[in-house]
């Protein structure tokens, strides 16, 4: 089973978890994305402080989809194993929103695969967020 997680979750999430769960003997390369909440934005006229991500009742399917979609046009040899997980809920600075792990035989496919995935996953998913900064104003985004 290639795609070993994709969710989208209420409670943290660590690249060390991730990583865990797509190791694998044969696997020569694990590439890590790790998507941190930020304390700027273009968005923002200030600076930011926390973010609320929500998220379309269909998310947790849909990531499903897309990471298996996304892994059988990159990886059509079935070589990696890919684990997702986007956050919902508040987060603050420094908190991670999205962890992608990928493992394989090879460093570029691996690379590749991440990025694919990352890509699609922030084009796709139906997840909003609402920023608040520290001026007490917010400013909703993706929607």
């Amino acid at each position: 089973m290639p795609v070993v997680l994709a969710e989208v979750r209420d409670h943290p999430v660590t690249s060390e978890e991730l990583a865990r769960l797509v190791a694998r003997p044969d696997a020569g390369a694990v590439v890590l994305f790790v998507g941190v909440v930020r304390d700027h934005d273009p968005q923002a006229a200030g600076r930011v402080v926390a973010l609320d991500y929500t998220c379309h009742p269909s998310a947790p399917a849909r990531i499903a989809e897309i990471v298996a979609t996304t892994l059988a046009d990159a990886d059509p040899a079935g070589d990696c194993r890919v684990a997702a997980v986007h956050r919902t809920g508040h987060l603050v600075v420094g908190d991670n929103a999205f962890v992608v792990a990928v493992s394989s035989p090879h460093r570029r496919l691996a690379f590749t695969v991440c990025a694919d995935v990352v890509e699609r996953v922030k084009a796709e998913l139906p997840v909003w967020k609402q920023q608040f900064e520290d001026d007490g104003s917010y400013r909703w985004s993706n929607l």
